[in-house]
């Protein structure tokens, strides 16, 4: 009896992923017949996800087969994404996302296995799949197909199919892009505890140890991957995609700012940190928007080498600046504009539907933010500035535009609202800081 339960808890997951197996042969999807045994072996195969689990825990039956064939099956089970991207249901920036942190958690229960440590399963994960599976069989309806007599029985879930399909793209793509963001903080979840079961390890069970050695790479992990969007950028600007460049810069801007609070808070500083964020600026707020700038100009007709030129003051100012800051060092108080916002003034302007395409528009904006960069007028640090009455009710409704914005540069499909050109406007609001905040410095 014993030996049936516990090939029974297995069993079951096999069938899950035989069942993606028979799911990919049913491609493509050309009739809505079809279409309709895809979301019921797609259902079944959802519950075979649930039922195999609390069958092993039911009976006490958990073997080290399942422990091998339960996660194997969850990673050929998310692969379903790859027939809805073939059917144009999803587009393939959500699916890479989903597939790789399959495939990086799968990677950190290896590494940490060969350590001798286990990551549990957490509750952010279990979300993750409880979101994930149904926005998958949404997704299955909303494939285009050809429409043919089914059996009269077939008809209510032919009725959901169509009722699912009626709904507004926003919907589909919110639900998308809500599971995302779901994903990736699951991922955070498990990685966080990835790195402090292996520091805890290292410093062999002193938790006091182990956070010490933690708090000297955090802020140094933030302005990495603030140089990697960087180069990232300079990778879109070169190969035409200008708008995710853009976006490249404008994450940067939310790491660059993130380092240095992580190095306050932690009470962590170091040489090689002071250094390593100079470097990451010079490229993100300084090579990056100058070959975007200079990219986006030769695409409006705007002679080559007045494009070079405009994107290469661009980078000699913010050189200027950041070589200037490192002797002055830090205060309430910058001379000139700041780089990572004299960065984000070019990306924001040249993503803009209203002053995007208006060439020498542009190219008078770039060369005052190059002045305003390398000039001594006082400009206060951002937290500085939230305190001025003008500023102090802009903060929230400031960051919600810059998410959209954000999102907007990656594909997102936000057209309801003129979220870059809002942002616009908080940004001008600070470039005008010293003509009403003066006094209050």
């Amino acid at each position: 009896m014993e030996l049936k339960i516990r090939n029974l808890a297995n069993g079951i997951t096999m069938t899950r992923i035989v069942g993606v197996g028979l799911l990919f042969w049913l491609t493509p999807f050309h009739t809505n017949y079809i279409v309709i045994w895809a979301v019921l072996l797609y259902t079944l195969i959802c519950l075979t996800d649930y039922m195999d689990g609390w069958v092993a825990r039911r009976f006490n039956q958990v073997t080290d087969m399942g422990k091998i064939l339960d996660p194997l099956a969850d990673k050929i089970l998310v692969l379903v994404f790859l027939p809805l991207l073939q059917a144009s249901a999803i587009t393939l920036f959500p699916v890479f996302i989903i597939i790789s942190r399959e495939f990086a958690i799968m990677a950190l229960r290896v590494v940490s296995a060969k350590n001798g440590v286990i990551i549990d399963a957490n509750w952010t994960g279990k979300l993750k799949t409880a979101l994930t599976l149904p926005i998958c069989g949404l997704l299955f309806a909303r494939i285009p197909v050809e429409k043919i007599p089914i059996p009269w029985f077939f008809s209510p879930i032919e009725w959901l199919r169509q009722w699912v399909a009626m709904w507004p793209n926003w919907t589909i793509t919110t639900l998308v892009w809500t599971m995302v963001a779901i994903t990736v903080w699951s991922f955070m979840d498990y990685f966080v505890k990835f790195i402090w079961q292996q520091a805890l390890r290292k410093a062999e069970g002193d938790k006091e140890k182990a956070k010490k050695n933690l708090t000297i790479i955090i802020p140094n992990t933030a302005t990495m991957l603030n140089l990697g969007l960087g180069l990232v950028a300079i990778y879109f600007g070169f190969t035409g995609e200008l708008l995710l460049g853009a976006a490249a810069v404008l994450a940067g801007m939310i790491l660059d700012a993130l380092d240095g609070k992580l190095a306050r808070r932690f009470d962590v500083f170091s040489e090689f940190g002071a250094k390593l964020d100079t470097k990451a600026d010079y490229i993100s707020f300084g090579i990056a928007p100058g070959v975007l700038l200079t990219q986006w100009l030769v695409s409006l007709s705007i002679p080559f080498g007045i494009s070079v030129a405009v994107g290469f003051l661009h980078y000699t100012a913010v050189h200027y600046r950041l070589r200037r800051f490192d002797r002055s060092g830090h205060s309430d108080f910058f001379e000139g504009v700041p780089s990572p916002t004299g960065a984000a003034t070019v990306c924001i302007f040249m993503a803009s539907t209203l002053w995007g395409d208006a060439a020498w528009v542009l190219v008078a904006l770039s060369l005052c933010v190059s002045f305003l960069m390398v000039s001594t007028i006082a400009y206060p640090h951002l937290d500085k500035a939230l305190r001025h009455p003008v500023l102090r009710r802009t903060k929230w409704p400031a960051f919600t535009f810059f998410i959209m914005t954000l999102l907007k540069l990656i594909g997102v499909p936000m057209n309801f609202i003129a979220a870059p050109e809002i942002f616009s406007v908080f940004i001008v609001m600070y470039l005008l800081y010293p003509l009403y905040g003066r006094s209050r410095g």
